[in-house]
């Protein structure tokens, strides 16, 4: 009998994908975008200068769009795999605070926050690739036309975009703070009763106040370990995304800087829009790990 052969070669990842394709699209605009500078200097003034402007802007447009859809892929792909973790961890992190005598504040963590950070995930995962293509059909057009103010206009709803996203984050941010100051009291209401209740009795409840004092020391310790494994975890695999988004903003000033020297209006425009969907992006990522970093914060650093 034949033997079946096996393919051991391995599947590339979606994400090295991206990666390779956020690389070559990054040298396709350099080159392309020196190809211009050249061409802009050999034809000076003339009237042949109006349509390279307007082919370059086109061009570095269809250039940038794979490696712009590849890093927003990479960004769902990182929030899938964060809420994922956080359904995991937040439920077993709120039965450690139950555990440790802090119940309103076990019912907060799969509560309000667990909650607000798989919708944003989920949000993300669902609507950062197809706005950030309408986004960018939208700027290449208003870049192209002839039109006066129209990429100026499309770079300042971006940055509405961004300014939103950091406000609601602060404006969460104060909801984790107002709910932890009442699950703080509200714990330890419950746990000064229980300690006048044991207290009461003359030997019994003062041998049961030891062992409960011992118990919460340790399930505070636990509490604090995990808090922060959670956040060493999300933090190791945030870090590397999010100065990827700072290298590819780099990147863009660069090009943009290209254009300038070109006296290319259409480009620099475009390649603003660009930034500022990358701005945009960033602000998705950082909005949710600061979120994820206060919550986690307050429920370590209060109570007990």
């Amino acid at each position: 009998m034949a033997r079946k052969k096996y393919n051991y070669n391995f599947v590339r990842k979606p994400s090295e994908g991206g990666k390779e394709a956020l690389y070559m699209a990054g040298a396709s605009v350099f080159l392309f975008l020196l190809a211009v500078l050249l061409l802009s200097f050999l034809l000076g003034d003339s009237r042949n200068a109006d349509l390279l402007e307007l082919v370059s802007a086109a061009g570095c447009g269809v250039l940038s769009w794979g490696g712009l859809t590849g890093l927003a892929q990479e960004i769902c792909e990182k929030m899938t795999s964060w809420k994922s973790f956080l359904l995991g961890f937040l439920p077993v992190y709120g039965g450690v605070l139950t555990a440790g005598g802090e119940m309103q504040a076990g019912m907060a963590a799969c509560g309000l926050l667990l909650s607000g950070l798989c919708l944003l995930a989920q949000c993300t995962a669902l609507w950062v690739g197809p706005l950030l293509q309408s986004y960018l059909a939208i700027s290449m057009a208003c870049c192209i036309s002839t039109q006066q103010g129209l990429s100026e206009t499309c770079r300042v709803m971006g940055a509405l975009l961004r300014r939103g996203l950091v406000w609601a984050g602060r404006i969460f941010a104060v909801l984790l703070g107002l709910q932890r100051a009442v699950t703080v009291q509200l714990d330890r209401s419950a746990l000064r009763l229980g300690q006048l209740l044991t207290g009461g009795v003359p030997v019994i409840g003062q041998a049961l106040s030891d062992t409960a004092e011992v118990f919460l020391a340790g399930m505070q310790l636990l509490k604090s370990s995990l808090g922060f494994a959670a956040l060493a975890v999300i933090g190791a695999e945030f870090l590397p995304l999010y100065l990827q988004l700072l290298l590819h903003l780099l990147f863009l000033a660069g090009c943009r800087l290209l254009c300038g020297l070109a006296e290319n209006r259409r480009c620099q425009a475009l390649f603003d829009c660009m930034a500022e969907a990358v701005k945009c992006m960033a602000a998705v990522t950082a909005l949710f790990f600061e979120l994820l970093t206060v919550g986690v914060g307050l429920l370590m650093m209060t109570g007990g």
